[in-house]
């Protein structure tokens, strides 16, 4: 509700804003005004009152103003509006000629004047101007009051009436002349788009009439003036397609063919003299373009509060406007008015104005619409290359896995077929003979030739798997040396990343602790257990009740060293604590262990290692 109050409040101070020309008036100077003149006829003079108008347009008259003088100084006529063509005489000779400053004809009602007149033609007492007044169009004649005084009194209003009467007009062909040729671009682009070519015709043929600018330069040409005016009548019809087609509704092809039709039998009836050019002008053409300034509001009032159209509302009071002071300027026309001033002219702008926000509201959506398109279709792509690199990382993965799995295939036949038959039989030739150190070294063969074999069946995050693997052999072993075995594994994080060559690094460390503690500890129990250290990396720990490790020890062993480059590879770090009673060794790898390379082997040691 406080929004529609909001709309319809600035609705209404748009409408009070742009209604000031049609109750507003320019102040009069503070100078002597002449406001009764006599008017010269065939038969004598008859006073009149000024200001004058209604009188027969594309007539002449001739009139004398008079003022009083108490003495001579430098004065000034000013006239704030006179008929196109007004010549002066003060004493018997010529003081100004109104015709040098007309620009245009067709749509100028009128002229301002302010003429320097001659000291020596001053008198004190009384003072006559002779004033003749010839419309060169179809307005009638008009004459202001007229007024006397210094240049201090009348030159800002004279500069106020020009601007208005004459620079604005070229501010307006200047605007519709810019937008006309932006509507032109934009339809040459967009051909498909009528609307933008029906715009593009209605502001080319409503320009028909500047062409009064030219008159001084073609012959006859106040002749062919008013067949301009039945031609660019057309732009009323084209006025009425444009809002249909703002409205959403397509224009009838009688319509459409009337653009054409009625400008085109106007004329030729005014060429064959059947009817006088100017009659048509006034019984033809000016009605039709009230009439088809009624119609159009009557569509767009329709579009905005029946269809709620939002640019329908846009030409709403733009096109109120140009209907309401169309029928003013036909009044005046009819010398029905006593305002000389045609102020249809005035709201062109706001016509105009109407129409470039249109334009610029569907180049706007189209902009809006292209740049969502192409957000769509850039998202897409996106979508689409996450998709296509997840296949293709997905297919490198199955191939490699592939791979992996043929050459684990073979190797584990090759080793199975071949080094794990040799060391059976040698195991069952060591018992035969009763070789116990001989069947020893070939147990130990067959189980690491077993750890290793296990390690190639191991995926990623499957290293728990393998060590239970371990575990199950490590019992075996340690029950005969009556060692007992604690084992647990059950707060050992995640790991990721875990290729067969890191299962089998971490295998052999652990084998390796558990077995340094059977050689040099003389344990009778050991601990494998696994957790999450504080800063979040895994840990394995061997820990056992014998000897504490010296920590003088020599590191230089064999079974130190490869472990310290086991653990590289793995990015991880091992740490050997002495306890009061046995060693804990502790394993600490990363959450996602690295892929193998040969440069990680290289890789510096951090902490206390071994």
């Amino acid at each position: 509700m406080k929004r529609a109050w909001g709309v319809g409040l600035l609705w209404g101070l748009l409408a009070i804003l742009a209604s000031v020309p049609l109750w507003l008036t320019l102040p009069e100077p503070d100078a002597r005004a002449i406001t009764q003149a006599v008017r010269v006829e065939p038969h004598g003079e008859v006073p009149v009152n000024l200001p004058l108008v209604g009188r027969k347009a594309g007539g002449h008259e001739h009139y004398r103003l008079s003022f009083e003088l108490d003495q001579v100084a430098p004065s000034y006529l000013f006239i704030p509006v006179a008929s196109q063509q007004a010549t002066f005489e003060l004493a018997g000779q010529p003081v100004g000629n109104a015709e040098d400053r007309i620009s245009m004809v067709g749509m100028a009602s009128g002229t301002p004047v302010l003429i320097r007149l001659p000291l020596e033609s001053l008198k004190v007492g009384r003072n006559v101007i002779e004033v003749s007044l010839r419309s060169v169009d179809l307005l009638p004649t008009g004459l202001s009051r007229a007024y006397v005084g210094g240049i201090e009194q009348l030159a800002v209003h004279y500069r106020v009436r020009v601007f208005v009467l004459e620079y604005l007009r070229f501010m307006v062909l200047a605007a519709q002349l810019l937008i006309a040729l932006v509507v032109g671009v934009v339809w040459l682009y967009r051909p498909a788009e009528a609307l933008f070519g029906w715009m593009f015709s209605l502001l080319l043929m409503s320009m028909v009439i500047y062409l009064g600018m030219v008159w001084e330069l073609v012959p006859n040409f106040m002749a062919v003036m008013p067949y301009l005016v039945m031609a660019g009548s057309s732009a009323s019809l084209i006025l009425v397609i444009t809002v249909l087609l703002i409205a959403g509704q397509p224009p009838p092809r009688w319509l459409k063919m009337a653009t054409v039709a009625i400008p085109s039998v106007c004329v030729l009836l005014g060429l064959s003299g059947l009817v006088p050019a100017h009659r048509l002008v006034l019984l033809v053409s000016a009605p039709l373009n009230i009439l088809s300034m009624l119609v159009a509001s009557g569509i767009v009032a329709w579009a905005a509060f029946a269809r709620r159209l939002h640019e329908a509302w846009l030409l709403v009071l733009p096109l109120s406007l140009m209907t309401i002071t169309g029928l003013h300027d036909l009044l005046v026309l009819l010398g029905e008015l006593s305002n000389p001033i045609l102020l249809s002219m005035y709201y062109r702008p706001l016509m105009l104005i109407g129409i470039a926000m249109i334009l610029m509201r569907r180049l706007g959506i189209s902009l809006t619409r292209l740049d969502n398109v192409n957000g769509y279709l850039t998202d897409r792509l996106e979508q689409r290359e996450r998709e296509l690199a997840c296949l293709h990382e997905a297919d490198r993965r199955k191939a490699a896995q592939q791979v992996l799995s043929e050459e684990r295939a073979r190797l584990t036949a090759d080793l199975h077929d071949g080094l794990s038959g040799h060391l059976a039989s040698i195991i069952a030739l060591s018992e035969r003979e009763n070789s116990r150190q001989v069947e020893r070294a070939a147990r130990e063969a067959l189980d690491d030739l077993r750890l290793v074999v296990q390690s190639l069946d191991i995926d990623d995050r499957e290293l728990p798997v393998a060590l239970a693997g371990l575990r199950e052999r490590l019992e075996r072993q340690l029950k005969r040396t009556g060692i007992g075995l604690e084992w647990s594994m059950a707060r050992l994080p995640e790991i990721a990343g875990v290729t067969p060559s890191h299962a089998l690094n971490v295998l052999r460390i652990v084998q390796e602790a558990i077995t340094n503690a059977i050689k040099h500890g003389q344990p009778t129990r050991i601990l494998v257990s696994g957790d999450r250290q504080d800063d979040g990396r895994a840990r394995i720990a061997v820990e056992n009740d014998g000897l504490p490790f010296p920590r003088q020890a020599d590191r230089g062993g064999s079974g130190l060293r490869n472990m310290r480059r086991r653990v590289r590879q793995l990015h991880g770090d091992i740490y050997i604590e002495p306890l009061e009673s046995g060693t804990r060794l502790s394993l600490l790898l990363p959450l996602r262990l690295p892929e193998p390379t040969v440069a990680e082997s290289q890789r510096p040691l951090t902490g206390t290692l071994l």
